[in-house]
């Protein structure tokens, strides 16, 4: 083995532990978000059902001798829209954090031994915008791995080479 064998094989095992230490801050990200959606998931209905419970005691309070207008219904209109949210937005994104969490768990546990599925996925442009929609955490991670991805393609092809000879 001469001197830039041994470069280009110190090369390709640095941008492999590059892609693996991005490819774990991006699992970092959604573990994340993840954690915190299911929170607020579980905040929100509840200071929603709260503003629904004081929205209609007042109401019922002041139905006899207040005259002049509607003073509950604001609070009741808040409690609806932090149950609305809560069902449209937050837990859907919960959900979908989670089992992105646990694809990026399968995508690091096949590096080793087949590179080019998490390389696949790792030059997909239609997961920018996903991960840009449901975590920006994640995005900034995976945007990143993105671009070290695609700038190092040949070290990536020579890594798959090795893996599928069976050597790396």
């Amino acid at each position: 083995m001469n001197n830039t064998d041994i470069q280009i094989a110190e090369q390709d095992k640095n941008v492999l532990n590059t892609f693996k230490k991005f490819l774990g801050l991006e699992h970092f990200g959604w573990k994340f978000g993840a954690v915190m959606l299911l929170i607020c998931s579980i905040i929100m209905p509840i200071i929603g059902i709260i503003m629904l419970t004081a929205g209609a005691a007042v109401q019922n309070a002041s139905q006899p001798t207040y005259t002049g207008g509607v003073p509950g219904y604001p609070f009741v209109l808040m409690g609806v829209m932090y149950l609305v949210l809560t069902a449209v937005e937050l837990i859907p994104c919960t959900v979908v954090s989670f089992i992105m969490l646990k694809k990026n768990e399968y995508y690091q546990s096949t590096i080793d031994t087949d590179i080019s599925i998490a390389r696949k996925r790792a030059t997909s442009v239609g997961m920018i915008v996903f991960c840009f929609i449901f975590n920006t955490l994640a995005a900034v991670f995976y945007l990143i791995n993105f671009i070290k991805t695609k700038s190092n393609a040949a070290a990536f092809d020579r890594l798959e080479a090795s893996q599928k000879g069976g050597t790396i």
